[in-house]
C-alpha cells in the first residue's frame, strides 16, 4: 500500500455522500430511489448502510475491538443526520493518526490504523459512486489515484480475506491496463482462487480503460461497454458473474 490522500477522499467523498442524503431527506420519495446495479439495495438501505459502517469502525476502534453490530443502530434523529454525525465522528477519530499506530482491524495480516484510514476512505469512494448514481447516469468522476487505490484494495483485501476461493480456475489469465493513471494487473485463474500481480504481459483477455472504468468494472458497478477488449472476453463475463463484493 503505497501512502495516498486517504483524510481528503473521505472528507471529499463523504461530504458529497452527506448532500445526496440531504437531498433525499428533502424528498422522502427519494430514500426508494434504486442503486444501479446493486440488487435490492435501494438510498436509504445505501445511507443506512454507510452510517452503520462509519459508526461501527468509529466505535470498533475506540473498543479496541468489534463491537455487537446488534448495538448500530439509528439514534433518535434523521436518517442524514445520523450519516452526517457517524461521518464527522470516523473522520475525526482516522483523523491525522500514524497509520502504523495498531488498531482491530478485518485483517488479519493488517491491524493498524492505516488500514481504517484506506478502507473508509475507499468506502466513501465507491458508495458515493452509487448514491449520485440513483439520481444520475452520470455521478461525478472518481479521480484516478482513488480508483487505483480502490482496485489494489480489492486484490489486497477483500477476495484474498474475504473471498479466497472466488474466481478459480484453471491458469486462464487477465490483464487489467488503466489509460489514464500508473496501474495495471495480471490476474491468474488458479484451482484455489486467484494470483494478481502487478505486470504487463500477454494474457487470455486484456481489458484497457480509464481507471475509474476498471474499478466499476471489477467491483461490479459497470460493464466492459467503457472498455477496450482484446482476447478471449468470456473470461471477462466470468469475472461480472462470478465475483460479487
Amino acid at each position: 500500500m503505497t501512502q495516498q490522500p486517504y483524510a481528503q477522499w473521505l472528507a471529499t467523498e463523504g461530504a458529497r455522500l452527506d448532500e445526496v442524503a440531504t437531498r433525499a431527506e428533502a424528498n422522502p420519495d427519494d430514500w426508494q430511489r434504486a442503486i444501479p446495479r446493486c440488487e435490492g439495495w435501494d438510498l436509504e438501505g445505501l445511507i443506512g448502510h454507510c452510517a452503520g459502517v462509519w459508526t461501527f469502525v468509529g466505535s470498533s476502534i475506540a473498543a479496541g475491538g468489534p463491537v455487537e453490530r446488534d448495538s448500530i443502530i439509528q439514534p433518535d434523529c434523521s436518517l442524514s443526520q445520523w450519516h452526517a454525525d457517524a461521518l464527522a465522528r470516523i473522520t475525526d477519530v482516522l483523523a491525522d493518526r500514524d497509520p502504523n499506530e495498531p488498531s482491530w482491524s478485518f485483517h488479519p495480516h493488517d491491524q493498524t490504523i492505516g488500514f481504517w484510514q484506506r478502507r473508509m476512505a475507499n468506502e466513501a469512494v465507491m458508495h458515493r459512486w452509487d448514491a449520485q448514481a440513483a439520481y444520475d447516469p452520470t455521478p461525478a468522476p472518481i479521480e484516478p489515484a482513488a480508483a487505483i487505490d480502490g482496485i489494489d484494495e480489492l486484490f489486497d483485501f477483500f477476495l484474498p480475506v474475504r473471498q479466497p476461493d472466488v474466481f478459480a480456475g484453471n491458469g486462464q489469465t487477465i490483464h487489467l491496463h488503466a489509460t489514464d493513471a500508473d496501474g495495471e494487473w495480471v490476474i491468474t485463474r488458479t484451482q484455489s482462487g486467484i494470483e494478481v500481480e502487478h505486470a504487463h504481459r500477454k494474457c487470455d483477455v486484456a481489458a484497457r480503460g480509464t481507471a475509474q472504468s476498471l474499478l466499476l468494472f471489477v467491483w461490479g458497478r459497470g460493464g466492459t461497454d467503457q472498455l477496450e477488449t482484446f482476447g478471449d472476453d468470456s473470461l471477462l463475463a466470468d469475472w461480472q458473474r462470478e465475483v460479487r463484493i
